[in-house]
């Protein structure tokens, strides 16, 4: 079983994989290759470590935070080509 750190750094991948720049939104149809039973614990992750924000009117829209894009970019999670 993945650490909630690793989930979380799994979620924040997806946001690399997609271009996703500071503020830029995901929903929760996009990490569809986040197991269902660990997508809470590292989406709880990524929230208190600040790299992601819920978005207050709809919970299944995720925000990516200026601190996730460094994070991200940071631990070498360069943007993907989708395909």
């Amino acid at each position: 079983m993945a650490s909630d750190e690793e989930v979380g750094r799994q979620i924040l991948s997806i946001f690399m994989q997609y271009k996703v720049g500071a503020s830029g939104v995901l929903r929760r149809n996009n990490f569809i290759d986040v197991r269902d039973a660990d997508f809470q614990r590292g989406l709880n992750k990524a929230v208190e470590n600040r790299w992601i924000k819920i978005k207050l009117r709809d919970r299944y829209t995720y925000e990516l935070t200026e601190a996730g894009l460094a994070a991200g970019l940071n631990a070498g999670l360069r943007p993907k080509p989708l395909g």
